[in-house]
């Protein structure tokens, strides 16, 4: 059985017990997007993106689209993200504005109302007036857990703000808005430049915050340990939450520490015991680049 994982998820996987559940649920991951997700990806209006700053910095955005925005060719070699304010966007959402081609993505598509995701990661190879061409390197779905549903539709009005604001220490409205996220998406990285972007969804209140820093409980998950593997052997991430009722993201950057042996009180990590602490070094706020209404469906029947 080939093993596509790294040194530092082999070892997650080993800790935690479920290395050979890795080594089958890792079968999915493809060198291009399966024809049977073509369809899905053409229906999608946002996605998660994570990149690597050249400092280092890690980042992750949520861009969205018309649908349709996103494609790929006939062998799903590649993948397209075409937006009609590609140009404001650079400016708008950043550090969208300082990607060159050759920088590694880490993409997450995420339909939320129906709990169905597609991660497709690999190297920018081509950027344009109309948005950005990405050579695939992995693709692969991803089970429905944890994912709060809501249905969405594209906003006739404008931006209520093109306003982005800037900072290090998290003020209270801003850990007011985490502390009630029931969703974000977290971007994650290998020394070598390969980048991932994950999902993670939970009750209100999931998350701790203690003092400036987020806990963050690791649920049980597809035993492939990208997040956490990539954390091991490269401590930095990049997370974003989306403000649904304002319409705009919270992006932070900063280091984490792993703590998988610290257990739990009434469930906190649905049995896992495994935590993350992220230190936040730096954040922005803007809107995003294209409205959408939000509405809630349901919370995830897996939440802990």
């Amino acid at each position: 059985m080939s093993d596509p994982f790294h040194s530092g998820e082999q070892e997650i996987q080993e800790r935690t017990g479920e290395r050979h559940k890795a080594l089958l649920n890792g079968r999915m991951i493809a060198g291009h997007i399966p024809l049977n997700a073509k369809t899905f990806l053409t229906q999608q209006q946002y996605c998660a993106l994570g990149w690597v700053s050249s400092a280092g910095e890690i980042w992750a955005s949520f861009l969205t689209g018309r649908q349709g925005f996103a494609s790929t060719d006939e062998s799903g070699a590649t993948l397209s993200l075409d937006f009609d304010n590609a140009a404001a966007l650079r400016h708008h959402v950043p550090p969208v504005g300082e990607m060159r081609a050759g920088d590694q993505l880490g993409v997450l598509f995420i339909e939320l109302a129906t709990r169905r995701r597609l991660r497709v990661n690999g190297p920018i190879s081509e950027l344009s007036s109309h948005g950005l061409r990405l050579t695939v390197a992995e693709a692969f779905p991803n089970c429905p857990k944890y994912i709060q549903r809501r249905e969405t539709n594209p906003q006739t009005a404008p931006l209520a703000s093109t306003d982005i604001e800037h900072g290090e220490n998290l003020n209270d409205e801003l850990a007011a808005l985490i502390a009630a996220a029931d969703t974000f998406f977290v971007a994650s990285a290998h020394p070598d430049g390969r980048v991932d972007t994950s999902h993670r969804g939970g009750k209100p209140g999931f998350m701790k915050l203690q003092n400036a820093d987020l806990r963050i409980p690791d649920y049980p998950g597809n035993s492939m340990f990208g997040t956490l593997g990539n954390f091991l052997v490269n401590p930095r991430a990049g997370l974003v939450f989306v403000d649904f009722q304002s319409n705009r993201q919270l992006q932070l950057t900063g280091d984490v520490r792993l703590d998988l042996g610290a257990g739990e009180r009434a469930g906190e990590t649905g049995g896992t015991g495994r935590w993350w602490v992220f230190s936040p070094r730096r954040w922005i706020v803007s809107s995003l680049n294209r409205s959408l209404d939000w509405t809630p469906i349901d919370n995830s029947p897996f939440n802990p």
